[in-house]
């Protein structure tokens, strides 16, 4: 495996997403319920702002993937990087 787990995520995943039945919301729900066991993983104290900067993290990602997409219009699928 990887030392990148985004990578490794990647991996595990990409049959999944590639299939041609694929459920992404499914998908999309099972991720979010391991960000859910990440989050009770720390102190309860520390919860409200792990989820925050799970939150902030994910609408940056999306901001910045959106636009590599957008820039690497017709180069083909690919894999957007980190």
């Amino acid at each position: 495996m990887s030392e990148c787990i985004h990578c490794e995520i990647h991996d595990v995943l990409e049959s999944r997403l590639e299939a041609e039945d694929a459920n992404i919301a499914e998908i999309a729900a099972k991720v979010t319920e391991v960000l859910a066991d990440i989050i009770l993983m720390v102190p309860p104290a520390d919860r409200g702002m792990l989820i925050a900067d799970i939150l902030a993290n994910l609408g940056q990602f999306v901001l910045e993937k959106n636009e590599e997409a957008m820039e690497q219009a017709g180069a083909g699928p690919r894999r957007l990087g980190h």
